[in-house]
């Protein structure tokens, strides 16, 4: 199976994802992150010493060398399954990186709306910190996979960090600086536990520690929205209570271009910066959050660029 165009017109709040099976439950991985399906070939594998756990190895797909995970492995799914399906390799890119994850079989690929994914709640997801949301189907519940959450527990090297001794021309006058950022009120948007946390962490670490966090697209929507309606009522700009708003692309309930589109549109907040922090930030995707008229757009394994973005977008405004 050939990887597909994303055919969804930005800011609809709909997403593709596609259905595969490890035993005999269902998962799902947004569409936008799988570039091909292929058979699964075990002697085609070269094993590799001293791998993660669920690392099987290396195998060759066309002019590259791509590394495979038992995503049953990985995942703790023990039991068989009792379908017919083949098992298959989901070739998967973001954050700038391509791996393959072997699965029981595919399904079906879904179309459906954002709002109809419900975020777990934080006592399920402290256990299951791979698995984001779930969406129920014809009955049937499908739980939707954070395969960035996985690639940090094989790959340390990819969890967010930052140093500012690392980027000493960005940092210059650091007290100074981080005194400036300590007045920036900002959104954050990110179902991802993982990335809340390690975003949270870093930027309270820099000095922009007003941030209120939300797990979905729809409540951090409605801040935004409340504040508006605060600003008109004691006739102030609504600039006054909010100087950013960072998002994720994929959250349960609304989607992140969703929420730049109705931040922009619905709301007129034309000159709200509105950043989108999203491990799927590639060309066409780009165009994509030009066209709900984000502000900048930064990829999740470089947090210095979210940092550098926030400085320019409300410390150093044209």
């Amino acid at each position: 199976m050939a990887r597909r165009e994303i055919l969804l017109e930005s800011g609809t709040n709909e997403v593709e994802f596609i259905e595969f099976l490890l035993g005999d439950q269902s998962f799902g991985v947004n569409v936008a992150k799988i570039r091909e399906i292929i058979t699964y070939n075990p002697a085609s594998i070269s094993a590799v010493p001293d791998a993660f756990h669920s690392v099987m190895g290396m195998f060759i797909l066309r002019d590259a060398t791509l590394p495979l995970i038992d995503l049953k492995k990985h995942m703790g799914v023990e039991e068989e399954s009792t379908s017919n399906h083949q098992k298959v390799v989901l070739v998967c890119e973001f954050n700038d990186l391509i791996n393959g994850f072997l699965v029981d079989g595919v399904n079906q690929i879904h179309r459906c709306s954002w709002d109809s994914i419900e975020p777990l709640s934080p006592f399920i997801s402290q256990f299951s910190p791979s698995v984001t949301s779930s969406i129920t189907i014809d009955k049937k519940n499908i739980l939707l996979i954070d395969l960035e959450h996985i690639i940090t527990d094989i790959y340390p090297a990819t969890k967010l960090i930052y140093s500012e001794d690392d980027d000493p021309e960005h940092a210059m006058n650091i007290p100074k600086r981080h005194h400036e950022r300590e007045h920036v009120h900002i959104i954050l948007a990110e179902d991802s536990p993982i990335v809340r946390s390690s975003v949270k962490r870093i930027t309270d670490e820099v000095g922009y520690t007003k941030i209120t966090v939300f797990d979905n697209g729809e409540d951090a929507y409605r801040l935004v929205e409340s504040l508006v309606e605060k600003a008109k009522k004691e006739n102030r700009n609504v600039m006054d209570f909010l100087s950013a708003v960072v998002t994720d692309i994929e959250m349960p309930k609304m989607d992140g271009l969703t929420v730049c589109k109705k931040i922009k549109s619905d709301l007129n907040l034309t000159q709200m910066p509105v950043i989108i922090f999203s491990s799927l930030i590639n060309d066409q995707m780009i165009a994509k959050c030009r066209s709900v008229g984000a502000d900048s757009w930064a990829n999740k394994l470089k947090i210095q660029d979210l940092i550098h973005t926030l400085d320019k977008l409300c410390l150093e405004p044209e």
